[in-house]
């Protein structure tokens, strides 16, 4: 969780006045009493009013909390607002988020018709504890490193979701994390390599 609390600070940090605007939206959505910590009960409050992030696990809390204070400051929810726009897959096997290094299947990974990638965490690709057709594997960074393209990925278009005008006056703190979220995704479409030969170095 280190190294993406890390990352997630370097986002913010060279992000755009607009970005680091969108990302404290994030964390007042959040922080319903206004008091600049994001208790427990505010975070599952938050998690099972917002459909998109269904995925994230309650116990993260204890893991987001680098201080062991029992609350979030910013810094610490910009993290999961980092994890929710990066990390949303899990291990096909223990069905955990994969927060840091796992594997990847490469064949689905590069298959023409795209789907699901088959994902591992490490300890079950050790443990080859996992059934799927395939055989050749790779781990994030190597695969990062792998993929190599001329031309970057374009960003989204800068328009609103089908529906996000009208959320701001049905519901105020979801727009603020909504809108959070729209900006990230645009900021690492940007910074995104695309992917598109595979290059064997195993």
């Amino acid at each position: 969780m280190d190294e993406l609390h890390e990352a997630a600070i370097a986002y913010y940090n060279n992000g755009t006045m607009e970005q680091q605007s969108f990302a404290w939206q994030f964390f007042q959505a959040m922080d319903i009493d206004g008091n600049g910590r994001v208790s427990l009960q505010e975070y599952t409050d938050f998690l099972c009013r917002s459909a998109g992030l269904a995925w994230v696990h309650p116990e993260m809390f204890i893991e987001l909390d680098r201080n062991r204070d029992g609350q979030l400051d910013f810094w610490e929810v910009l993290t999961l607002y980092y994890v929710a726009r990066t990390r949303t897959i899990s291990c096909r096997t223990c069905h955990r988020a994969l927060n840091g290094l796992y594997f990847t299947c490469i064949t689905c990974f590069d298959s023409p018709y795209g789907g699901d990638t088959f994902d591992l965490c490490v300890k079950c690709y050790n443990g080859r504890s996992y059934s799927h057709p395939h055989c050749l594997f790779l781990d994030s960074y190597v695969l990062l490193r792998s993929k190599r393209s001329h031309q970057p990925l374009q960003p989204p278009d800068n328009q609103n979701l089908p529906g996000d005008h009208n959320l701001a006056e049905e519901n105020p703190e979801r727009m603020g994390w909504r809108t959070a979220l729209r900006a990230m995704e645009v900021a690492l479409a940007v910074g995104t390599l695309g992917i598109s030969t595979f290059c064997t170095i195993m």
